[in-house]
């Protein structure tokens, strides 16, 4: 009898070990299944292009917009491809690597290798962005419709990266403020214009279209002559064109210029008798933008436009 009850115990303990075997087999199966449906989860962030599911924690990212690109890098996303621009960006320099070039960023093949969970385009990307959206979501951004600022925290919000966008924010606001006493020490009210020109054909710049605007208009609070602030900051999309002979009418005591693209054709306009006769032109004044480097809206750019505005008003 002792002998039956032993084997009992024996198949009894057994059971129990082959249960226990099990639901820790179990446990282990759907601590895997939370890891794994972590990495998959998703959001519907509301886009240009409508609702669309991204990634809660995206991890290979092609910015086809190249402008976007300083904002994602700025909030520690990984991006694995961007357009060519990007990499003429001097503001850039030792950021891209790893980085694919994609060309003008209108390659959708580009974009088919790169293996992306998460796009980044113009909105006036328009049919590209159907097959773009067969690929990976896709997200739509329009050019003009937020500032500098309000786009990084969008992105952030977008990516669940605020702690990051705040740590930049607060870190931007003390470089702005140390500027912006050494500036207005140098300059006062004296007015500041920012010029591209493309042949004889000259773009003023406000505060809303890059070009360093947000930076002198809006951080630093500097003076634009009365015909700039009419025509570039009070009304149109943030710049306005004009002829060489209304060039004094628009020119500050100091002016930020360049040509429209490296390498551009700005003969038309820097070797007129117009342009030499103007005050800051004489006094020494102008100071030249690198045309890609101001193109760029983005945190890493803003720091470098900073610097290099701080440096040719306080020299």
């Amino acid at each position: 009898m002792t002998h039956i009850y032993k084997k009992l115990g024996a198949v009894f303990f057994a059971l129990l070990l082959i249960a226990a075997l099990a639901a820790c087999g179990n446990n282990s199966e759907s601590k895997g299944s939370s890891s794994d449906s972590k990495d998959e989860e998703t959001i519907t962030y509301k886009a240009e292009n409508g609702n669309v599911k991204i990634p809660k924690h995206p991890k290979r990212v092609v910015v086809m917009a190249d402008g976007y690109y300083g904002y994602f890098k700025t909030l520690g996303i990984n991006v694995v491809g961007a357009p060519e621009n990007v990499f003429k960006n001097p503001y850039y320099k030792g950021k891209t690597d790893g980085v694919t070039n994609i060309g003008d960023g209108t390659s959708v093949e580009k974009v088919i290798d790169l293996n992306p969970d998460l796009i980044i385009v113009w909105t006036t990307q328009g049919s590209d962005i159907k097959k773009l959206e067969k690929i990976a979501p896709t997200v739509a951004v329009k050019y003009d419709k937020l500032d500098n600022i309000e786009q990084l925290k969008e992105f952030a919000k977008m990516t669940g990266t605020e702690d990051k966008a705040e740590k930049w924010l607060a870190k931007w606001d003390k470089k702005v403020a140390a500027a912006k006493t050494k500036i207005k020490k140098a300059v006062g009210d004296k007015t500041i214009s920012i010029m591209q020109t493309n042949g004889k054909d000259i773009y003023v710049f406000g505060k809303d279209f890059g070009r360093g605007g947000s930076i002198i208009y809006k951080d630093l609070g500097l003076q634009a002559t009365k015909l700039t602030k009419e025509k570039a900051i009070d009304q149109g999309p943030g710049y306005t064109s004009i002829s060489l002979e209304k060039l004094p009418d628009f020119a500050g005591d100091y002016i930020f210029a360049g040509p429209w693209q490296s390498g551009g054709d700005d003969g038309g306009v820097f070797d007129s008798s117009i342009w030499k006769n103007l005050s800051a032109v004489k006094n020494d004044h102008v100071y030249k933008i690198d045309p890609i480097g101001f193109y760029f809206t983005d945190p890493i750019s803003l720091e470098g436009q900073l610097k290099f505005i701080t440096e040719s008003l306080t020299k």
